[in-house]
């Protein structure tokens, strides 16, 4: 009797436990729900700040039968939001407003809130291209959206695309096909949202070199643009299909799809699509030997864009084909004036940083990226056996206790490769920003000295951090992979890098390399190498890094050098 009054009472406790969460489940959805009315409508406020703080009010009121704390965060994401686009660019209220959003969902401690304003965070910076700003937003809610169930989610549609369209910007394809197909999945059918994933899904495939799967996708936006009537959508589809074409070789086919392009930018009012489709109309002319045509188009399209300051690297696009008109039709003299041109503009624009930016963040990126799908979708699996043998208690103690037991190895082994892949992403983000830094200096020998110092300052700081992870839990991870080893042998000066300082220090001594060479022939290009670097002061513990050689090599070096050149040797010292 014992025994069933037991069964009973653990019978009805659970059934109790489930009448509970199928009530906190509704209460969730309703709240959830209506966030995402106000998270839509919000879009079309444009820069009405004002309409848009009325719109808004319920949230901060407790009109809305939720958590008030959620609420209010979501107020401040979405005014922050709709003053960035008024202000249309990064300002200091639209910050504060994302920073109270950013506190209160810390403050609130749920999961889907956190990763809805991380999103919203990165996507403040993404709309204005400050990559660098938004990346530590996107990777820290990549690294949670798969993890947290679709109806858990405050808009999940928009955030999975939002991943998509940043991991398709900094070049990781592979990440970002599958946050759009997500994205596709939970896009309502025929919308606008979905039509701009599927054709950004084909821009992806493109990039990963599968035209066959990028065609499919682009047929589906197609149609699915021309069922809603989305002008400019079908427009950028087109454009996408014409640049298929044209790399196909099938320029009649590219020519048809960029004309509609141009005709369907133009009726929705798209000048920059327009101008974009008109820029690719060009070069299928150009394809097809129609260089008039082509010249024309490509002149008119200068003279427009001249007026606008911020499309200077289109005009520079533009200028690089007429360019090539002008070699083609061998015209000396439009090709001199054309090359002034360019000069001027290059000179004049930030041209060319925004590809480092993109790729620096692409580094950054990849080296986040490195959660184990396999390890993911396992958990998946027993978790979904979990849900359905809930109802047997001995069943789900038994899966509860698998299931912890495997996150707290899992943990444990993330945090092991968490903590070594940040010290060898942060030495390589160090690295990185020392090469650009020379790379955007004038190049004078004083700033090849100040690279040559700090990069010493580097690898000292590496082998000293070597040194330390051979002696913790992270040897076997180093001695495994070899990240830091391999990031300590590319600070070793190469070729090309002998070459630039060569350039520079010949600016900054002119003809001693020269001399050195014609005075004493038996000198090697490592001698002279050797003693350049000596030159310039370093130390022999300077020199040996610079060189990738150990000090004893350099204390031989100098004996050689002193029994190759006998005499000469303190000729040579002299000199340094």
């Amino acid at each position: 009797m014992a025994g069933k009054s037991t069964i009973r009472y653990l019978m009805l406790s659970l059934l109790l436990t489930f009448l509970l969460v199928l009530q906190a489940r509704e209460k969730k959805d309703n709240n959830n729900a209506s966030l995402t009315y106000f998270i839509q409508k919000e879009k079309s406020f444009g820069a009405d700040t004002i309409a848009l703080r009325e719109f808004l009010t319920p949230l901060r009121q407790r009109a809305l039968k939720g958590d008030v704390v959620k609420q209010k965060a979501v107020y401040y994401a979405l005014m922050g939001r709709g003053t960035s686009r008024k202000i249309g660019q990064i300002n200091t209220i639209s910050t504060a407003y994302y920073e109270k959003a950013s506190d209160l969902a810390t403050q609130f401690e749920d999961e889907a809130l956190g990763l809805w304003v991380q999103i919203e965070l990165a996507n403040y910076y993404y709309r204005f291209n400050l990559l660098e700003q938004s990346l530590p937003y996107f990777m820290t809610a990549s690294f949670k959206i798969d993890d947290i169930p679709y109806d858990d989610q405050i808009n999940p549609d928009e955030s999975y695309r939002s991943l998509g369209f940043f991991f398709c910007t900094i070049g990781e394809y592979k990440d970002a096909i599958h946050c759009l197909k997500e994205a596709a999945f939970l896009a309502p059918d025929s919308s606008e949202m979905k039509t701009s994933i599927l054709d950004n899904l084909a821009l992806c495939h493109l990039h990963e070199k599968d035209t066959t799967v990028a065609l499919a996708y682009l047929n589906d936006a197609k149609a699915m643009a021309l069922q809603i009537d989305a002008k400019a959508r079908l427009a950028r589809v087109n454009g996408m299909l014409a640049m298929v074409s044209l790399g196909q070789g099938e320029l009649d086919s590219a020519l048809h799809y960029v004309d509609q392009d141009v005709m369907l930018s133009e009726e929705s009012g798209d000048k920059t699509n327009q101008q974009y489709a008109e820029f690719i109309k060009a070069k299928v002319l150009m394809a097809k030997g129609d260089m008039h045509a082509a010249e024309l188009l490509l002149d008119e399209l200068g003279e427009e864009l001249k007026s606008n300051p911020s499309k200077t690297d289109f005009l520079i696009e533009v200028e690089q084909l007429r360019l090539k008109i002008a070699e083609h039709k061998r015209d000396s003299e439009m090709e001199l004036a054309i090359r002034r041109n360019l000069g001027m503009l290059k000179d004049s624009s930030i041209y060319g940083e925004d590809a480092q930016v993109i790729q620096r963040a692409r580094v950054l990126a990849a080296k986040e990226r490195y959660l184990n799908e396999a390890s993911i979708t396992n958990l998946k699996v027993q978790q979904g056996r979990f849900a359905r043998n809930m109802y047997i208690v001995v069943l789900v103690l038994g899966i509860g206790i698998l299931i912890i037991s495997y996150i707290d190895f899992r943990r444990k082994m993330f945090a092991r490769h968490h903590r070594y892949e940040k010290k060898v992403l942060a030495y390589r983000l160090e690295k990185t920003l020392l090469d650009q830094k020379l790379e955007q200096a004038h190049k004078t020998l004083a700033d090849h000295l100040r690279f040559l110092t700090d990069k010493n300052r580097q690898i000292e700081s590496l082998q000293r951090e070597i040194v330390r992870i051979n002696k913790s839990t992270l040897a076997e991870i180093e001695e495994k992979n070899g990240k830091l080893k391999q990031l300590l042998q590319s600070h070793i000066l190469k070729e090309d890098g002998w070459q630039n300082f060569k350039m520079t220090f010949d600016e900054a001594y002119p003809n001693y390399y020269n001399q050195l060479k014609k005075g004493i022939p038996e000198l090697t290009e490592n001698n002279i190498r050797f003693i350049m670097l000596q030159k310039l002061g370093l130390t022999a513990a300077e020199t040996a890094n610079v060189l990738g050689i150990s000090l004893e090599a350099i204390k031989k070096n100098k004996q050689r050098l002193k029994q190759k050149l006998g005499d000469k040797y303190e000729e040579v010292m002299e000199i340094i």
